[in-house]
């Protein structure tokens, strides 16, 4: 996760995964019982990773990926706190019937 691209001033993979794992953690902290999170197709792995508390270092070794406008609905359980994906890149409401 710590390659470099060769663009001069890019953040690397693994900075990109920082950033995102800190702001889902900020998410988290939010009291709200149901938040709405809108992210670009590259984050949405480390979201997900964050949220199921894959480590960071394995994260590197996973992609979820998501169409444009697809929702993944993410939950966790009441009695054990067991987090998962509930579902991942609906869109149906992208193609509704005719």
């Amino acid at each position: 996760m710590g390659h470099e691209e060769g663009v001069e001033g890019a953040e690397t993979k693994r900075a990109f995964a920082e950033r995102i794992y800190d702001a889902m953690a900020s998410i988290e902290s939010d009291s709200a019982t149901h938040q709405v999170v809108v992210t670009h197709g590259f984050a949405v792995t480390f979201l997900i990773a964050a949220w199921i508390r894959m480590p960071l270092e394995a994260a590197g070794y996973v992609n979820f990926r998501s169409s444009s406008g697809g929702l993944t609905l993410l939950g966790e359980d009441d009695f054990f706190h067991n987090r998962a994906v509930l579902s991942m890149n609906e869109t149906a409401h992208l193609h509704p019937e005719r």
